[in-house]
């Protein structure tokens, strides 16, 4: 009965050792896994806080943006679809950027009158309506290249404008909106 009681005492003990050199590698484990969490996260400039627009990485900085919320600060309709530029729009894009042009273009299946009609009331009174074909076109239109057969919503506040532009596409509408500074007067 010896024999018995010492054998069962040996292999609990060695069950013991065996739980705990488990849970001592589950802990390094997973203190581990903390550390190089918290490594990456450093490295890509992320904070707690997850508000921030810029994400630093060791090959370049991004910014973050809702789709919503790209380009001009402007109120965007419900229904519309931020639209990708391809390469050769990219490159216009970035003319645009150089030359302080900030201007990006949604698409809506929507009826161009039925965007008209929710910008009238959701834009602020500095805006000025501009009929399509709307002769003569107004200088600050043919300067930020809108056509004459759009709709167009103008704001000037000192040297910046702000365009909503709404243009009739084959099967709904494109609303573009742009922002720039006008060139000091010579």
């Amino acid at each position: 009965m010896a024999d018995t009681l010492s054998g069962e005492s040996s292999s609990s003990k060695s069950l013991l050792w065996m739980m705990l050199a488990f849970f001592a590698g589950l802990a390094v484990l997973l203190g581990g896994g903390m550390l190089l969490a918290s490594r990456v996260m450093r490295t890509a400039g992320l904070s707690a806080s997850m508000n921030k627009n810029t994400m630093h990485t060791p090959i370049g900085s991004y910014r973050l943006e809702r789709e919503s919320s790209v380009g001009p600060a402007m109120p965007l309709y419900p229904h519309a679809f931020l639209i990708v530029p391809g390469e050769d729009a990219s490159a216009q894009a970035i003319q645009n950027a150089k030359l302080g042009v900030d201007a990006v273009v949604y698409y809506s299946p929507d009826l161009r009158d039925t965007i008209d009609a929710w910008y009238s009331k959701h834009l602020a009174p500095e805006f000025r309506r501009h009929d399509a074909g709307e002769t003569p076109l107004p200088a600050i239109l043919r300067d930020a290249r809108v056509s004459d057969q759009n709709i167009a919503f103008v704001a000037e506040r000192g040297v910046q404008v702000r365009i909503v532009a709404l243009s009739l596409d084959a099967s709904g509408t494109k609303i573009t909106l742009i922002r720039f500074d006008k060139p000091p007067a010579p």
